[in-house]
């Protein structure tokens, strides 16, 4: 179900999160990303399931006290103030938006470790740092905002030193179990083309409303890391780990627009979005559209 996204812009992306990150932050637990639940008897908070995430990418990079590490679209710096305090490592976050450097080093300093966790406006498309800059990169649900996945872990791994990993997570288009296997092959071709077209239009709104860019498989990643120079270590679907999210997420909003006014680029987001009465799919189907979490690691010098 390959979508017609157009892509995303840095200078609209930027845009777009100065204007909505405040609120997206405040009902996605005091962070940016998606959250990581157990399963469906899991009653963990948004902000409980988002530090569960967060973490479960953190320790993948086995970051320690010395190393430098870089934080590719930082949002509103919870990640990678978490990183700081619990790896004792040194953290340069960078985003295109103003707005979220603005709240990422407040909490820094709120945190009590501005001196080794700092933020700054930056394009990953064309980051600001010298070569073998940084020991390990953390990309949390940053890169689908990327017009150039290819370009863009390029550029990571010309920043990364030899040896060093990077871990992140991104949105990919899934396969998911039909459950109508005992249909005759035909008819459920029939449906499944009517489907898609209805799906990759609704699809296709909900991406651009979130500035983000066309979808890929995990299948393409380990294409995408050779043509950058970087080993893959680790891909896995988290899908059915991170879906409970946009129920949570969609829910606690459309509740909060109903009283509260809120900025014209969140506005489009609920419209965009899958309604109040379909809420429930979100959580009752396997998704067609999913996440993954990827390691990938520079190959040390010989």
């Amino acid at each position: 179900m390959t979508t017609g996204t157009a892509l995303p812009k840095p200078e609209e992306v930027g845009a777009f999160y100065d204007a909505a990150n405040d609120l997206i932050a405040q009902f996605q637990g005091g962070s940016m990303h998606y959250g990581y639940w157990t399963g469906p008897e899991d009653d963990s908070t948004f902000e409980q399931a988002s530090e569960r995430l967060s973490d479960l990418l953190i320790d993948k990079l086995e970051a320690g006290p010395g190393d430098r590490v870089l934080d590719v679209g930082c949002g509103v710096g919870t990640p990678g103030v978490r990183l700081a305090t619990r790896t004792g490592a040194e953290l340069v976050g960078i985003s295109i938006s103003e707005r979220d450097v603005e709240l990422a080093n407040a909490r820094a300093e709120r945190e009590g470790c501005a001196d080794r966790a700092r933020f700054q406006r930056a394009n990953a498309l064309e980051m600001p740092f010298e070569d073998d800059s940084f020991d390990h990169v953390l990309a949390l649900e940053s890169i689908v905002h990327m017009p150039d996945r290819a370009q863009v872990l390029k550029e990571i791994a010309r920043v990364l030193r030899p040896g060093g990993s990077v871990s992140l997570t991104d949105f990919v288009e899934r396969s998911p179990q039909s459950g109508d296997q005992a249909k005759p092959a035909f008819l459920k071709r029939l449906q499944g083309a009517v489907v898609d077209r209805v799906q990759k239009a609704a699809l296709d709104r909900v991406m651009e409303s979130w500035h983000t860019a066309p979808l890929v498989r995990a299948a393409d990643y380990p294409s995408y890391a050779s043509a950058a120079g970087l080993e893959i270590t680790e891909v896995t679907d988290i899908s059915q780990h991170t879906k409970y999210t946009a129920h949570r997420f969609y829910g606690a909003v459309y509740e909060h627009a109903k009283h509260n006014d809120v900025p014209p680029e969140v506005e489009r987001i609920l419209r965009a979005g899958p309604g109040e009465k379909r809420l429930h799919w979100l959580i009752e189907e396997d998704p067609a559209v999913g996440v993954i979490l990827a390691v990938l690691r520079r190959p040390s010098a010989d």
